[in-house]
């Protein structure tokens, strides 16, 4: 099928957003995601990203004069809340969650013609990195996999509950609560978790001035009252930690969830169950404080968190691609 690809405009915007609402009531179903408590806005998201400085916006038809999707890309802006040492590079560029939506059965079809309409600008224009966020749809990624996109990271949700079974102890290990005096310790253990990302397989970029920042990003959480820390402390060592914060709500991410914002355990002692300890404890005080989902993010080619998170009950809900131009198409290259 051949699709006609025309500027999107604000005429576009209610029958795209029927496209996009469609689309995330669709892919909640099969993994049991929770309805979200305040209903996702795809008009007013939309005219927002069509807003946004340096955008580029296209619509596609397909036979019948049918909406076969659309595609917004806009530079990265670098959003100050992210963490500091996730992979952005300076001069990227992003399809947001609700920058896209794609009439089911053409999805690749639409999607080649969409992103060879956009992304052509921003490559000239030395933006060489395009990250696209979309819900956890395997049929979606996949058209976005044959356009040379990776699977880079993963979110999931896991339901907080009243305290049941509690895991088994581990021998000489004792939890106790972060507050401000523990800055050093927390601050410690986020960079070293970051720091580990250099390596195999996640081969990640980690500045030194991002790890120093993670020394300290912590030091407004050990003092909210809607943000809680523990260190796991066994034999008078710090053996591991985890820090919760409250989440951002989003389409996949409900106003009840708290966010699992670092953990962290000391190597000599992975594998005997601090984390799952110290997850334990972090679940009893967010069911307290009224939490019902927590939310994490983890890197899909991590030898430590790509198996564990799913593994103690975090469900994918949303992922994040990436494609990396090669460099060789930069201009004057």
């Amino acid at each position: 099928m051949t699709f006609a690809i025309a500027p999107m405009t604000a005429e576009h915007i209610p029958e795209s957003a029927a496209l996009l609402d469609r689309w995330y009531t669709r892919a909640r179903r099969p993994r049991g995601y929770p309805a979200p408590e305040n209903p996702y806005d795809g008009e007013e998201s939309l005219a927002k990203l069509l807003a946004g400085p340096g955008t580029e916006a296209v619509a596609a038809r397909g036979g019948r004069g049918r909406l076969g999707g659309y595609l917004i890309l806009a530079p990265d802006q670098q959003d100050g809340d992210d963490r500091p040492d996730e992979h952005r590079h300076p001069h990227s560029a992003l399809v947001a969650h609700g920058g896209h939506a794609l009439h089911p059965g053409r999805e690749p079809e639409a999607l080649r013609a969409l992103y060879a309409a956009v992304a052509e600008r921003f490559v000239a224009g030395g933006r060489l990195v395009h990250h696209v966020d979309l819900p956890a749809d395997d049929t979606v990624a996949m058209a976005w996999f044959r356009l040379g996109f990776g699977l880079e990271r993963m979110r999931g949700l896991l339901p907080v509950r009243a305290s049941g079974r509690q895991p088994r102890g581990v021998d000489g290990l004792s939890i106790r609560r972060a507050g401000a005096a523990d800055l050093g310790p927390i601050g410690r253990m986020a960079a070293a978790s970051a720091e580990h990302r250099r390596h195999a397989a996640v081969f990640q970029p980690q500045p030194q001035e991002a790890l120093d920042r993670l020394r300290t990003r912590y030091a407004e959480a050990l003092a909210e009252p809607d943000s809680a820390a523990w260190l796991a402390v066994r034999r008078g060592e710090e053996a591991g930690m985890v820090v919760l914060t409250p989440a951002r709500p989003g389409p996949f991410t409900p106003e009840s969830a708290v966010e699992l914002a670092e953990a962290y355990v000391e190597p000599d002692t992975r594998g005997e169950g601090v984390s799952r300890v110290l997850l334990a404890t972090a679940l009893a005080w967010a069911y307290d404080r009224g939490y019902r989902h927590m939310a994490a993010n983890w890197p899909t080619a991590s030898p430590l968190s790509a198996g564990h998170w799913p593994a103690l009950g975090f469900t994918p809900v949303a992922y994040r691609l990436c494609r990396v131009i090669d460099s060789r198409m930069a201009p004057g290259s």
